[in-house]
């Protein structure tokens, strides 16, 4: 398991939401390269990157500053926000985005990222949105009514997706502590599972620790990291 600190951008600044809400945003005065810069030197082994601004719109808002991040970090880095089209993903995965974050799409319209879900296998990620765990999607505006397992069966059975980010809506930006059953519950499927929402000090990566989940490669951490709660030198070398 790794630490994945979250760079999310909107209107070219870092910020972090309060369970999704860009009303309850909190503006850092770290750009969103010197905040990649900045987790690269503390040790950071990827990096989750968030157009925001992209993640409303529906469009690439963000393209060139994530692909100035991109160029100017030597770790992996996962893309996500404002990605429907197969044009799109190509497009971050030309300039160097290891990983592509899907979200919404998978749900409202796959059949427009279907080439790339099988053409890019292993580098396509789904991100899905959890509350009370009914699947949320649309900025958590809407929630579909596919159960949670079935939805993970197809997206892994059918499309080849291998790697899924479970958002905890809830814990998201509330530093409340990280849902360890929902984690285990999930760990216990097939798939290759990163967890996020919630991590608000050392003792939460100590809980995942603990938990002893081999398919449970990775925990993204926001607004931890920002406040100076969770130390990444010290973390990951609890981790290693």
């Amino acid at each position: 398991m790794v630490i994945i600190p979250a760079v999310d951008i909107l209107g070219s600044k870092c910020v972090r939401l309060t369970m999704g809400d860009y009303g309850l945003k909190k503006e850092y005065e770290l750009s969103p390269l010197e905040a990649a810069l900045n987790w690269q030197k503390l040790g950071a082994k990827r990096l989750h990157l968030v157009d925001l601004d992209g993640a409303k719109s529906g469009n690439p808002d963000n393209f060139d500053v994530i692909r100035d991040i991109i160029k100017s970090v030597k770790i992996p880095v996962e893309v996500g926000g404002g990605i429907r089209d197969n044009k799109t993903i190509e497009s971050y995965l030309d300039v160097g985005a290891s990983y592509i974050v899907l979200g919404s799409i998978l749900f409202k319209d796959i059949d427009s990222v279907s080439s790339s879900l099988l053409k890019y296998k292993g580098k396509i990620i789904a991100g899905i949105d959890l509350y009370d765990e009914k699947i949320a999607v649309s900025g958590w505006k809407e929630f579909i009514d596919i159960p949670l397992i079935e939805a993970i069966s197809r997206l892994s059975g059918n499309y080849g997706i291998e790697t899924f980010i479970f958002t905890d809506i809830k814990k998201d930006g509330m530093l409340s502590g990280v849902n360890l059953g929902l984690i285990s519950g999930l760990a216990k499927l097939n798939i290759s599972l990163i967890a996020s929402g919630g991590v608000s000090a050392l003792d939460d990566i100590i809980k995942l620790k603990e938990l002893n989940l081999s398919n449970l490669k990775g925990v993204i951490v926001g607004k931890a990291l920002y406040d100076g709660r969770l130390d990444l030198e010290k973390a990951n070398a609890l981790l290693s």
